[in-house]
């Protein structure tokens, strides 16, 4: 801290420049802080006393090739004074074109070259406005059509919100009876258990449910079907001659088909009646 103390008081003498130098309170904190703000300070005058001596250097360097020129224009009769005033203007244009183009001479060598690059640099700044452009064409059609898309999704939308609101009674009421419905068919179907339960205890035939009896119905009606054309033939049979030994014998045949025939569908009727 003593060392540090020393040559920030240094430095602020030099800094007050022989005035008296503002008292400050002496511990380890201020003193480093002055010692930072120290180090700063003599930084930036190295940076700027380096920057001066650049600037210094080039206005010599400039005053010289002024020098150079001049001698060169007097060399050729030219005086700023013997220009005339489109020859001021011409030369104040080069010299601001080289400035533009960064030229290290003003040669016609250095002109071309600089006239090239910026050429090319025009060139590709071209095509690069032109690339953008294009992007920025697709892009503003992509953001169409996302806009086309996205009002039509909302004018959808807000249509099913009017339909879900006027349909959300005739929803509330379905709700209701599908509830209503389901509490019902749990109820039937423990009846329905209850019932077969109450039927297998009872010992009931199963040809009493009622498919068996759909089925019976149906074979019923297959019977009835097959007796008909029995009963015709039989008819047909009573009109032959009484004495025909043959026909007596086709005759009984067939009613013993008949008989059995309407004993079976006499079963099948006691069956349905039960």
């Amino acid at each position: 801290m003593h060392e540090e103390h020393q040559s920030v008081q240094v430095w602020l003498e030099k800094v007050f420049a022989g005035e008296p130098v503002p008292s400050y309170e002496l511990n380890q904190r201020t003193v480093g802080i002055l010692h930072g703000l120290m180090i700063k300070n003599e930084q930036r005058d190295k940076d700027t006393m380096l920057i001066i001596e650049d600037l210094r250097q080039k206005s010599v360097e400039y005053n010289a090739e002024g020098r150079r020129l001049e001698h060169l224009l007097q060399a050729v009769g030219l005086t700023p004074t013997s220009l005339s005033q489109s020859g001021i203007t011409s030369l104040r244009t080069l010299a601001n074109l080289a400035l533009l183009l960064k030229l290290k001479d003003t040669s016609d060598t250095s002109y071309l070259l600089g006239l090239q690059q910026l050429s090319e640099e025009l060139s590709q700044t071209t095509m690069m406005r032109e690339t953008v452009q294009k992007m920025i064409t697709k892009v503003s059609q992509k953001t169409k059509t996302a806009i086309l898309k996205y009002n039509s999704l909302k004018k959808a939308l807000e249509n099913l919100e009017v339909q879900s609101a006027q349909q959300y009674p005739e929803q509330e009421k379905r709700a209701k009876e599908t509830g209503f419905i389901h509490t019902k068919t749990k109820e039937y179907r423990a009846q329905i258990h209850k019932y077969q339960n109450y039927l297998n205890k009872t010992g009931l035939d199963p040809e009493l449910y009622h498919h068996e009896l759909v089925k019976t119905s149906e074979e019923l009606k297959a019977l009835k079907e097959e007796i008909l054309p029995l009963k015709s033939k039989l008819q047909s049979y009573h009109s032959l001659p009484p004495d025909t030994s043959l026909t007596k014998v086709k005759i009984e045949e067939v009613r013993q088909q008949v008989a059995a025939l309407e004993a079976e569908l006499s079963k099948k009727i006691d069956l349905m009646h039960m």
